[in-house]
């Protein structure tokens, strides 16, 4: 007796999912798939209807991986998907008809960067297991810049020797610079750390003014710094002298005219004389 058609169709339907229940995937996840296998990566196999086949593997130094029966595979440097296809031709070469190979990532290996220089805690830094880390996360969570540091003054230097300079403005502004495992990041100390000009003659605080991190010191502030003039200073002859150059400057004017603003020099030798009665 002939069976109905829709009968026969929902039968099909069920065999249908029944086999798509029990027949295991020949790649791994597609979350996977773009993650590059590395030295010390622990793998697991799975073969299907295959139990003695089924390993948990490190992966050497060498970059291969010590798999039942084929022996050593050399897999670092593959993306799971290229590295289950090459494990399953092998068993198929010699060993098995149409294996249902399945590879995924049991342990990842722990990879490092550096971030060194002007931060708060220099060291090394675990990268996530996703591999993905970019320069302004690594230096955040180094703790971000000092105050001896040099925002515009970082360097990248990569595993292999490469380096590029960065500033933070350009970091924090543009896109994502990606890091590598063994990358090193080096955040420089302000050139004017432990600068000074020198401040001699009337003012309130004669000796050495340090200059700001960022360099930028000019005659006016300068003198503000110096604690101002005495009572005694002749503000219309203030002198610089830059080495062996003397310039002299009318304060008073200079401050009362909004001039363009003088800017001063590590070592510079600044005079205020005395007035004339």
């Amino acid at each position: 007796m002939k069976q109905p058609l829709h009968s026969i169709l929902c039968l099909a339907i069920l065999v249908g999912a029944a086999v798509a229940q029990t027949t295991p995937e020949t790649a791994p996840p597609a979350g996977d798939d773009t993650y590059v296998l590395k030295s010390s990566d622990v793998v697991r196999l799975s073969v299907f209807e295959e139990d003695d086949l089924s390993a948990r593997t490190r992966i050497l130094q060498t970059g291969e991986a010590v798999f039942p029966l084929i022996g050593p595979v050399k897999i670092a440097g593959m993306s799971i998907r290229a590295a289950t296809t090459t494990i399953r031709d092998l068993y198929a070469a010699d060993y098995l008809v149409d294996p249902k190979v399945t590879l995924t990532i049991d342990e990842y290996a722990q990879q490092f960067v550096a971030v060194l220089g002007a931060v708060r805690s220099p060291g090394q830094i675990p990268m996530p297991s996703s591999g993905r880390f970019d320069i302004a996360a690594a230096i955040a969570t180094a703790g971000g810049l000092t105050e001896r540091a040099d925002p515009s003054r970082i360097s990248l230097v990569r595993a292999d020797g490469a380096t590029t300079e960065y500033s933070l403005a350009g970091i924090e502004k543009g896109s994502k610079v990606q890091l590598g495992s063994g990358d090193r990041v080096i955040v420089a100390e302000s050139a004017y750390l432990n600068q000074t000009v020198i401040f001699v003659g009337e003012v309130r605080n004669r000796g050495p003014v340090p200059f700001p991190i960022n360099g930028r010191l000019d005659l006016l502030g300068a003198i503000a710094r110096a604690g101002g003039f005495t009572e005694l200073a002749n503000p219309r002859k203030v002198s610089v002298n830059r080495r062996g150059k003397v310039m002299v400057f009318d304060v008073r004017e200079m401050s009362s005219r909004g001039a363009q603003p003088f800017l001063l020099e590590p070592d510079d030798i600044v005079t205020v004389p005395e007035r004339l009665f």
